[in-house]
Order: C-alpha cells, then structure tokens, then sequence
C-alpha cells in the first residue's frame, strides 16, 4: 500500500512532487505561524480577563468588559480552524495526486485562494477586537492602557502567514494547470473510451469532490457555531444547533457518499431533505447575524464567510446530486465495480497500467502514453 502511495506521489509526474512539497510546506509553515498567533490571542485574552476587577462596579463598563471578553474567547476557534484547514488541503493534495484527480486539484487551487482571503480578513479582525468592537471607548481606553500593543502583538505573523499563503496558492495553481495537462489515463483505466460514460463519470468525481469539501465547511462551521453559542451561554440554542446542523450536515454527507456509491434513490432523495434543511437553516443564521450584529462582535467577519462558502456549496451539491440521480442505472456503477475487481485481480505494475473496454482489459504500456486525455472541458 505505501509503495504505491510512494510511486503515486513521487514516481510518476515531476509536477506532482513539486505540487506535493509545495502543499507540505504550506500545512507545516502557515500551521507553525498561526499557533503563534494563537498564542498571543490567548495570552491578549488572558489580559483582558485581568480587567474584570476594575469595571464589575459599573454595570455600564461590566457590560461592555463581559462582551469583548466573550468575543474574544470566542474568536479562539477560528486559529484553530485555520490550523485545521492546513492539514485538510494537504490530505486533499495527496488524494488527488494518487488518484490522478484533476478535477479535485482545480477544486483545491480555489480552497487555498480561500484561505489566503481568511488570512487577511483576521488581521483585521484580531486588530479591531478592541479597538473597532462596537463597545463604549472608556473600556477600550482602560484596556488599551493597561497595554498598548494588545491589538497589534499578533499582526507581524498575519502578515507573514498572507505572504506565505498568497506564494503557495500561486504556486499550487500553476502546478495544478501543469498536472491538468499531465494526468489523463485515470478515467481509462476505469471507463475507456465510451464519451458518455465519462460524462456520466465526471459527474460522478465533482460530487464526491464537492462532498469532501461539505465535510470540512458544514461542520467547520457548525463546531464554530457551537463554540461561540456556549460561550455566549445561550443555552437554549444549544439543543436547536445541535440536530439542525451537526447531526444533519454530518448525516447528509454520509448519506450522500453512501448514495452515489450504490446508486441507491432512497439514500439520494434523504440527502436532498438533508441539504434542503442545512441550507434553510444557514439561511435563518445569514439573517440572525444581519439582524443581531452586536452578537457577533469580533466574529461576524468570519461567521459570515463560513456561511456564505456553506450556502454556496450547499446549491451546487444540490444540483450535482440531481445530474448524478439522472445517471443512476446506466452502466456507471458496473464499470467501477469492474475496474475495481480488475486493479485487485492483475497485481504489480500491470494492474495499475490496465485499462477496460468493450469487457477487455489492455495494458497501458502497449499504448502510446501521449494519446489525448480525458478533461473537463
């Protein structure tokens, strides 16, 4: 299994051992600044909570003092998601690169782009908790005189964390139109030749590709959420958010994998209810965070982009779904089983370079290597 991973990764394609540093590089580099980062929110916050003492007189200033502290605690889980997302593009990567997956590689150029949009939106974020919160300036003045460089102490490493984002994404991006161009013989191995078919496969690789993507979204969002309610101990939200996005997001997914990989309707209409209460439900949270902004002090920003990706994806999913269902009982499903049965039948080399058509299987190294490859065009 490792040997093969190995070949995958660094045996076969040039671009694909450059994409591959360049996405390690990332996770471990943007991962290691970002827990800096977290540091020194955490130790900004740790200050903060120093100043309860001085205002828990004045109802006015407690009031205030209680909100930016909230706020502030609150905001934790968005380094830590960073973090997270690191890690994910670098699994992403490496499933794509071993499965030859142009169509995820492109998907994977846009989430980084994404996460270069989220280092800059938390400079200001982290430098307006205090400073732009919406509070009453006598507690901004008391807290930014106890010190200073609060609001400031964190941005040094933004800024490099942009930088470094902003290299990788261009980076990952021309590395992953040079693999567009490369990998071609993946879809031949499991489909052949039949236009149709490949059709139908494409449709059939987005949705897997756009279901990876819910997971990390959906409940992404739905342990931020989460968080931030707890720490605003609006308990009765707790239950509500719970069933309506936890459990659903993560029963939807599964659902959705479990459908399109057995072509099962059922499974297939039980994800489109799924997605359609997600999404009513992220719909219903757009307008809480329109209509309600001081809840949302210091994480609004980043509320709203988590439910904005989460609204976006959640249509898209939907309509793939229904090209997939319209494929359903056509052939798809028999000629991955077979290509499947055939991979774990012809062992070594000669299992990995075959490929089915018309109930046959052909060796790859018989053909030439530079005839035209399949791509989403």
């Amino acid at each position: 299994m490792f040997g093969s991973l190995a070949e995958k990764l660094f045996g076969q394609s040039y671009y694909a051992r450059y994409a591959l540093i360049v996405s390690v590089c990332q996770a471990l580099a943007v991962s290691i600044l970002e827990g800096l980062v977290l540091a020194v929110h955490s130790k900004a916050v740790s200050q903060i909570s120093l100043f309860e003492d001085k205002v828990k007189n004045d109802a006015t200033l407690l009031s205030d003092f209680t909100d930016i502290y909230a706020q502030g605690r609150s905001m934790t889980i968005y380094h830590v998601l960073f973090i997270v997302s690191q890690f994910f593009q670098l699994g992403l990567c490496i499933d794509a690169l071993y499965h030859q997956n142009t169509i995820q590689l492109i998907a994977l150029s846009l989430f980084i782009f994404a996460g270069l949009a989220f280092s800059a939106i938390q400079v200001y974020q982290s430098t307006s908790l205090i400073s732009d919160n919406g509070i009453s300036p006598s507690i901004q003045e008391l807290i930014i005189k106890g010190n200073d460089t609060l609001p400031k102490d964190a941005v040094p490493y933004e800024i490099v964390i942009i930088i470094v984002m902003l290299l990788s994404s261009m980076s990952f991006a021309y590395l992953a139109y040079k693999l567009y161009q490369e990998f071609g013989w993946t879809i031949y191995k499991k489909i052949g030749a039949d236009m149709a078919m490949r059709d139908r496969y494409k449709m059939y690789q987005i949705f897997i590709m756009l279901l990876k993507f819910d997971v990390f979204f959906f409940l992404g969002f739905s342990i931020q959420f989460l968080a931030l309610v707890v720490i605003l101990e609006a308990t009765k939200e707790i239950l509500q958010h719970v069933i309506l996005s936890v459990l659903t997001s993560a029963g939807m997914i599964i659902v959705g994998f479990w459908g399109v990989q057995t072509e099962r309707k059922v499974l297939m209409y039980l994800f489109k209810l799924g997605v359609c209460v997600a999404e009513g439900y992220i719909i219903s949270k757009i307008v809480d965070v329109s209509m309600n902004p001081d809840k949302y002090h210091g994480t609004r920003i980043f509320v709203t982009f988590f439910l904005s990706v989460c609204l976006v994806l959640g249509i898209v999913t939907f309509v793939i779904s229904l090209l997939c269902l319209k494929n359903f009982d056509k052939g798809l499903k028999f000629h991955l089983s077979r290509s499947k049965s055939l991979s774990s039948q012809v062992g070594g080399r000669e299992g990995r370079d075959a490929f089915i058509e018309n109930n046959r299987a052909y060796n790859l190294e018989t053909v030439n290597r530079h005839t035209q490859r399949w791509s989403i065009d």
